[in-house]
């Protein structure tokens, strides 16, 4: 089978030097990928470049070419008019919602934003927060990223307290340990915290829950404090955008 190396070599010049131009074209937002939409649109030009370098024949490597430039044209007409316009930016790149307002997490935003417990979690203790009861507003950006403003007087987790803090689980998971997480029990979890289900049940009924299926999150700490979240939104609702 006979490789056209020099025409390889060609494409995979003219390609990378075109790529570049349109790249600096589009500007810093798409260098630095703030939103999904950035992200997706340079995923695609990448593509796009790849299809050019692999091209059989002239006429393919001109046709790829001409499909770059079109959707980076494309893409530098979207930015415009969301530049000019705040209804199709809040389309293109979406808006902030809060996840966690007052110490309690908003479950209808979770679903919303395809957010999971346990990625929510997460999030806050990449941020250095252990329980969400002490947050005043949690809000997950348009880039992924969560702002949290704490409630008065609280802190985040100090190094001290990471390196050297209460620590019951054997996965290494913090000074709270996770017993139930959308009405599921982890059993080994609940065994380590030297808790049963009649603990379970006691604590959904002093917090005015029913059953387990009422309960969105639970952890303890090593000094008894109970973290709960019932399935209902707080008590004053905040919209769930902001504007």
């Amino acid at each position: 089978m006979h490789i056209p190396f020099f025409f390889l070599t060609i494409t995979t010049l003219i390609t990378f030097i075109v790529l570049l131009l349109l790249v600096r074209w589009l500007g810093a937002t798409q260098l630095t990928q703030l939103t999904f939409f950035n992200w997706v649109a340079g995923a695609s030009m990448g593509n796009l470049a790849a299809n050019m370098i692999a091209s059989g024949s002239m006429r393919d490597f001109v046709t790829g070419g001409y499909t770059l430039v079109l959707f980076t044209a494309a893409s530098l007409l979207a930015a415009y008019v969301a530049l000019k316009s705040r209804s199709f930016r809040r389309v293109a790149n979406g808006e902030p919602i809060v996840l966690i307002h007052k110490g309690k997490i908003l479950r209808h935003n979770l679903g919303k934003t395809k957010v999971n417990l346990d990625v929510l979690m997460m999030l806050l203790r990449e941020k250095g927060y252990f329980a969400y009861d002490d947050i005043q507003y949690a809000i997950l950006e348009p880039t992924g990223n969560l702002s949290i403003l704490p409630s008065q007087g609280s802190q985040s987790v100090s190094k001290d307290d990471l390196a050297y803090g209460p620590d019951m689980s054997s996965e290494g998971q913090g000074p709270y340990v996770e017993i139930v997480v959308d009405g599921e029990i982890d059993r080994d979890k609940l065994v380590s915290t030297d808790h049963d289900d009649a603990w379970i049940q006691h604590q959904i009924r002093k917090h005015g829950g029913r059953s387990l299926s009422d309960v969105m999150f639970l952890a303890v700490n090593k000094d008894g404090h109970v973290l709960i979240d019932l399935s209902r939104e707080a008590e004053e609702d905040p919209s769930d955008e902001l504007l």
